[in-house]
């Protein structure tokens, strides 16, 4: 009975009337990666992230899936023609055009109960009945109707559908919609909705392409085939339901694939390897080639159908900086196959390819973060989703007052084809967007180390020398600008919006107000599972932009090898330029539980101020905790004694464990060049009974805080010092600027 109240839920609700897309936006929001974003075309900003836009049947008309909604939209006016609420999430890359009746076929996920959705324990009664429901709605493409729903057909999180033109030869014309959570493919009745087969397929499917005839189809599958007896592999994080992945020697999953089925008799022909993170798919049936977009190799795989093997690849290289991070996520093809557009999620863009040539025609800006585009049916525009649009609004749907992180603005940009000047323009305008400079043939990387170069604290160029020697970087959590600081009198702040201000972190303001107020430094992750990679690796990957994560882990910790740039991380880095490194609990999975009375009973310990409590604090951690990674390179230069992340541990103590380490490298002489470190009681436990309150976490943090820069403010290494204070995110509060 739950599936039908949930799936009920999910469909679409003609009393419900979804916001308004806007064309003006007022108040630009802030990108916090600091790109600019200069997007072409016409736009349509959106009230949540765009997960997926098709051009429909009719001219002028475009398709668009957010969460919760499903739009048809008159571009060029902005019109609304009609929309469908639903309770749940959009599927990625999920709109489809019937080419038959131009029905648009949309994929989403009813959602659950908050309760119901806590309750998925192992073993339970409840297990099977709690999970969302993934589900294909036919949309009428003239009038909105529902023509059908599905039934249940996973769990989760969907993919892009994939349509034929006709029946094959199970007398079906048929659907296929990967199941990303399920690692299945279902495939149903084009024209009613029935569900026909499931096949199983490798890790994480996320999009399909079928044959006009029906009976092929080919799936990308991000994690790759599934791991066999021999592989080296790891567990995607600490879910009960979490699969295996290979992975290669440092950890990272192993490159993805792709794979051929066959429609008819539901069986996998072929399993082709790709590069890492294969996405988006675009089939050029007739001349026999299948380009798949990498996002972790920032590079398109191009198959030859007639041979399943993959025949060139396509490296995206359009800037003399080669750093992984341009995130190919979607790819379209014109009409006549001649022209290739690549989604860029990393540097907010297009890439234009001639065909069959694979050669760089040019850029396109566009957006925050684009993963979903189509190519209108006479070639003359392209339709382009991006998750974060304009960047985030003001937080008043959500009773807030200031900005907030998940005030989503996602948008949608119809680009008419450009002239070669306009393109050039373009171009040129990505470029400049991104900080980086065009590729030309024959030349190297432009920020090239100069020799002779007197050392400064801040090289002006990488691999130029530094006056400092020893870097402490420490990791806090959640907190924004205002929340902590908006009371400093200076700069830009809002006192209005302080909730832990002077008389909570007197540190971190004596801290500002001696060395520097940084009131324009964003935290570029929009929650942990973002914020973490991106200050591990100065990089994040799409698997937790989308998010895909979803129903398979929660990548904040080092615990899902899906989650790791190809990249690679910032101890690995500063280790191959022959730095020594030492990691106190960031990234290292934390206790698999942790409980209010052992902080409560730490905290008894930590006040008793016993004599060399320090060197007792490591003595008792030693005891309780064992800090070890799956990442190789990360595992060799964790403080074993030093938890991941856990709330049971007050900062304070592990203040204390800092110090101690300190004190023996000042014995020593020898302290490591980088340290990394958690410090994260400021994300506190809300109200939780028997916990300690927020203001209280927030101060342990803070005294903590200064008990460090106390610590090494004193010791010998500290004339060759920086220290670096970041929040993981700013998302649990709201920011006059951004949060």
């Amino acid at each position: 009975m739950l599936f039908s109240l949930l799936l009920l839920q999910a469909t679409a609700n003609p009393l419900q009337h979804p916001p308004q897309p806007r064309r003006e936006i007022p108040d630009p929001g802030v990108i916090a990666t600091e790109q600019r974003v200069t997007p072409a075309g016409v736009q349509s900003v959106f009230t949540d992230r765009v997960f997926g836009v098709r051009f429909g049947a009719r001219p002028g008309e475009i398709w668009v899936s957010i969460h919760g909604a499903a739009y048809r939209l008159g571009w060029r006016d902005n019109v609304v023609l009609g929309s469908a609420a639903f309770d749940g999430r959009a599927g990625v890359q999920g709109v489809a055009i019937d080419p038959v009746n131009g029905r648009a076929l949309v994929t989403s996920v009813g959602l659950l109960p908050a309760a119901l959705a806590l309750s998925r324990i192992p073993g339970s009664e409840q297990l099977a009945q709690t999970k969302s429901v993934a589900h294909l709605t036919a949309y009428d493409g003239d009038s909105t109707v529902v023509r059908f729903t599905s039934s249940a057909l996973g769990d989760f999180i969907a993919g892009a559908p994939a349509i034929a033109r006709t029946a094959n030869a199970s007398g079906h014309r048929v659907v296929a919609v990967p199941l990303p959570a399920n690692d299945t493919l279902a495939v149903l009745d084009a024209e009613s909705g029935m569900l026909l087969k499931m096949i199983p397929l490798g890790v994480l499917p996320v999009a399909a392409v079928v044959s006009a005839d029906g009976s092929v189809a080919y799936v990308s599958n991000l994690g790759g085939r599934k791991p066999v007896t021999g592989d080296r592999a790891a567990r995607q994080c600490c879910d009960p339901f979490a699969e295996f992945v290979r992975v290669d020697k440092r950890g990272l999953a192993q490159p993805g694939s792709v794979t051929r089925v066959d429609l008819i008799t539901g069986t996998v022909t072929r399993v082709i390897p790709v590069g890492r993170h294969p996405t988006g798919l675009a089939w050029d049936e007739k001349n026999a080639r299948l380009y798949v977009a990498n996002g972790n190799s920032d590079a398109v795989s191009v198959i030859d159908t007639r041979r399943d093997v993959v025949a060139s690849t396509i490296t995206i290289a359009p800037f003399r900086e080669r750093n992984i991070g341009l995130a190919p996520t979607a790819v379209a093809l014109s009409p006549d196959a001649t022209t290739l557009f690549v989604t860029l999620g990393g540097v907010n863009a297009v890439a234009v390819y001639s065909l069959p040539a694979a050669q760089l025609k040019g850029l396109v800006p566009t957006g925050w973060y684009p993963t979903s585009i189509d190519v209108s049916p006479d070639g003359h525009a392209i339709a382009v989703g991006t998750l974060f649009g304009v960047g985030s609004g003001v937080g008043k749907p959500l009773g807030l007052t200031g900005r907030y992180v998940h005030s989503y603005r996602g948008s949608v940009n119809v680009i008419q084809e450009p002239t070669e000047a306009e393109l050039a323009a373009y171009t040129t305008s990505v470029a400049q967007n991104n900080r980086l400079t065009l590729n030309q043939a024959g030349q190297a990387p432009s920020l090239t180390a100069r020799r002779n170069v007197a050392a400064r604290a801040v090289p002006a160029r990488p691999g130029e020398p530094s006056l400092i020697d020893h870097v402490v970087y420490i990791i806090r959590e959640n907190r924004t600008y205002d929340q902590i600081l908006g009371d400093m009198g200076k700069g830009a702040s809002d006192s209005s919006l302080v909730q832990y201000g002077r008389d909570v972190t007197p540190n971190a303001h004596a801290l500002a107000e001696q060395f520097v107020l940084l009131d324009h430094f964003f935290a570029s992750g929009g929650n942990s599972a973002d914020g973490h990679n991106w200050l591990t690796q100065a990089n994040e990957t799409e698997y937790p932009m989308w998010p895909l994560y979803t129903g398979r882990s929660y990548p904040s910790e080092g615990q899902d090898p899906l989650a790791y740039s190809a990249g690679g991380f910032l101890w690995e880095a500063a280790q191959s330029k022959g730095k020594s490194v030492r990691v106190f609990g960031e990234y290292a999975p934390g206790p698999t539980v942790y409980s209010d009375s052992m902080r409560s009973a730490l905290l008894a310990r930590y006040r008793d101020s016993q004599p060399n409590r320090a060197a007792y604090f490591r003595a008792e951690f030693a005891k309780r905790y064992h800090a070890r990674s799956d990442i190789a390179s990360l595992d060799r230069v964790l403080v074993r004694e030093y938890p991941g992340w856990t709330m049971e541990v007050p900062d304070v103590a592990k203040a204390d464990v800092f110090l101690e380490h300190l004190r023996e490298w000042q014995a020593r002489n020898d302290m490591p060049n980088l340290v990394m470190m958690n410090l994260p009681s400021d994300h506190t436990e809300g109200t939780n009974p028997r916990w300690c309150t927020p203001k209280a976490c927030v101060a342990d943090n803070d005294l903590a805080l200064g008990k460090i820069v106390e610590g090494l403010s004193h010791s010998r290494f500290w004339k060759a010092m920086a220290i670096l204070i970041v929040e993981d995110d700013a998302q649990n509060g709201v920011d006059h600027i951004d949060g």
